[in-house]
């Protein structure tokens, strides 16, 4: 059985909103890092 890694990007107050909070590097790279070790997107 392979892996499923599920990801969502949630602030502390609960918000889901893309446009509300702005990414660090540090949290880009997370991100980066998570995708180019998946063997696959769904």
């Amino acid at each position: 059985m392979g892996l499923l890694t599920f990801s969502i990007n949630v602030t502390l107050d609960g918000c889901v909103d893309h446009r509300e909070g702005i990414a660090d590097d540090e949290t880009h790279a997370l991100f980066t890092r998570l995708m180019d070790e998946a063997g696959a997107m769904l």
